[in-house]
Formats: structure tokens, C-alpha cells, sequence
């Protein structure tokens, strides 16, 4: 081969590596899972308030906590696919964690695989199934769930089984945010959103826009980072923002809210390996005390909620 053939080749080797190194893969992120198709998920919810008051010039501080932590690990297994795509799953509860904090002191803790919890009436809710629809685009409708909720009839452990059954908490654990059906087919560095209400217990409702970009697209895994900030959008009306919501008193304080996400999934059929999503939103309101000294640290009123989502396929 002569030295100017070489060149040649050379030149037209580097230029097809430079095409194919800037070329983004494109995959469809879509739920098309098969019939029998069996999976073991574990999900968790988390509600975590925080209040925190110091006084500097009088040497005090008050801390206290109250918090939700639920974790149900089920089995998913697909019974039929509709006409229109959507996958019919049937969920089994296979384990269930949950532990209740009231400014500080334990109200209730339960963990199915502790001998000491066999004879908790929420125990019983171990093994009980319900029916859910799961759209391509991952939206979810509850088909059935009218057994589960009959289970526990009394006790602390019906208000968690009730909140465990109720739609929103299923619609909560099952639903993933991918993009609508005419925009599901996605590269790297492509995003979507939606604008949504502040989940319940904010000390001040709000509407935040999600904004879910795709750091990686390859053909075995997609992964989508969020992030999102307070949207103009009015709240939804007659929106809950819990027993601790400050109204207008929330003006008073200087507000942060930070809310990010990820979703790990695999393209092929759908399934995702990893999601969350965590919003913590702080409220500071600080007051230098009368006659305090010039130099002296103003006192601080914090109060903290922490909210988060969590989904990891097990098998």
C-alpha cells in the first residue's frame, strides 16, 4: 500500500470514529412487560418533620422530630396486557417495616421478620394481594385492593395498613415518571417535565416543575437525573398540607427547598432497578433578643420536613 493510500485510510478511519463517537443512541423508555413476568420490589416512604429552636444569649436549645418510615417489599407478576397496552399486575406483600416518631419518642415500630411483631394485627396483611393497571407511560389505576383493606380491623396497625391499601399510597409505590407516550423516545442529554403539587405535610403548599434529564441512554440501562424548582402555578386546590401548615405565617420565614431524583431503568421491557426522589424544604426565621448585646447570635426557629420516595428491584 502506498504512503498517500495509507494517509487515505487513516484519515477516513478517524473521521468515521470522530461520526460515530458524536452519534447519541436513542432508546424507547416505555413499560412493555410480558405476561408472567414475576418481579420482587422494595419500597419506601418517608414524612420526616424537624423543629429546631436555639437561644444563644440564654444557652438553649430545643430539638424535636417526628416521622414516618414505611417499607413494603411485594411481588409483582403480571397476569394479562390490555388492548391498549397497559399490563394488569398483581402485587403480594412479602414483608413490611414501619416505625412512628412523635417529637422524639417511638409511637410504634413493627417489622414483620421479628418473632416479637407474629402477633401484631398488621402481620396479617403479610401474604394479601391487590390489582393495579400500569399504563406504557408507568401511570397506575387501581384495579382491585378491596381484600387488603378488609385485613386489619383494629389497633395502631390499621391506620398503617389503611395508609399502606389506600390509592394514593399505591399510586405512590408503583407509579415512575416517564415520558408521555409521543415523547418516549429519548437520548442522552434530552429532558421532559410536569408540573405537580408539593406532596402533603409542606409547611406551605406550592407547585414544583420536575425537570427529569437523561444523563445516560445505552441499550441495557437508561438513567434519568431530577431536579426541580417552586413553579408560578397556583397549588391544586384543596390540596393537604397537613396540621402543621403555617399559611401565611410561612412569609415570615426565609425558605429552601431542594428536590432531586434519579431513575435507573432498563429499556427493553421497562422495569426500572432504581428510583427516588427526596424533597427537603427548610423554613429559618432568626430574632436578635431584646437588650441583647451587640454581638450577641440572634435566636433561630428552624423547622424541616423531609420527604422522599424510594423504589430497588430486588430480583
Amino acid at each position: 500500500m502506498s504512503r498517500m493510500m495509507r494517509v487515505c485510510v487513516m484519515s477516513a478511519a478517524a473521521i468515521l470514529i470522530t461520526g460515530m463517537h458524536g452519534c447519541s443512541s436513542s432508546v424507547k423508555m416505555a413499560y412493555t412487560p410480558t405476561v408472567g413476568q414475576t418481579a420482587t420490589y422494595e419500597s419506601t416512604s418517608e414524612l420526616i418533620k424537624d423543629f429546631k429552636f436555639e437561644q444563644p444569649t440564654l444557652n438553649k436549645s430545643r430539638e424535636e422530630q417526628t416521622s414516618t418510615v414505611v417499607t413494603v417489599t411485594y411481588d409483582q407478576k403480571i397476569a394479562e396486557i390490555q388492548p391498549d397496552g397497559s399490563a394488569i399486575a398483581d402485587i403480594t406483600l412479602k414483608a413490611v417495616q414501619c416505625k412512628m416518631v412523635n417529637k422524639n419518642e417511638v409511637r410504634y415500630e413493627f417489622n414483620s421478620a421479628d418473632e416479637k411483631n407474629k402477633g401484631d394485627a398488621l402481620n396479617s396483611i403479610i401474604g394479601k394481594s391487590y390489582r393495579i393497571a400500569i399504563s406504557p407511560e408507568a401511570k397506575v389505576t387501581v384495579v382491585d385492593a378491596a381484600a387488603a383493606r378488609a385485613v386489619v380491623v383494629s389497633g395502631e396497625g390499621q391506620k398503617i395498613a389503611q395508609k399502606i391499601f389506600m390509592d394514593e399510597s399505591i399510586l405512590e409505590r408503583h407509579e415512575l415518571p416517564l415520558p408521555a407516550g409521543d415523547k418516549n423516545v429519548i437520548s442522552a442529554k434530552k429532558s421532559w417535565s410536569s408540573i405537580e403539587p408539593s406532596p402533603p405535610g409542606l409547611l406551605a403548599p406550592k407547585t414544583f416543575e420536575k425537570v427529569y434529564t437523561v444523563s445516560e441512554a445505552g441499550k441495557d440501562k437508561v438513567i434519568v437525573t431530577m431536579a426541580a424548582k417552586e413553579s408560578l402555578e397556583k397549588p391544586v386546590e384543596n390540596q393537604s398540607a397537613g396540621a402543621s401548615s403555617m399559611g401565611i405565617f410561612a412569609k415570615m420565614f426565609d425558605n429552601q427547598d431542594q428536590f432531586t431524583g434519579k431513575l435507573v431503568m432498563n429499556p427493553a421491557d421497562g422495569t426500572v432497578s432504581e428510583y427516588d426522589e427526596t424533597l427537603v424544604s427548610s423554613y429559618v426565621a432568626q430574632e436578635k433578643p431584646q437588650n441583647a448585646p451587640a454581638d450577641a447570635a440572634p435566636d433561630t426557629l428552624l423547622m424541616q420536613l423531609t420527604y422522599s420516595i424510594s423504589l430497588k428491584k430486588l430480583n
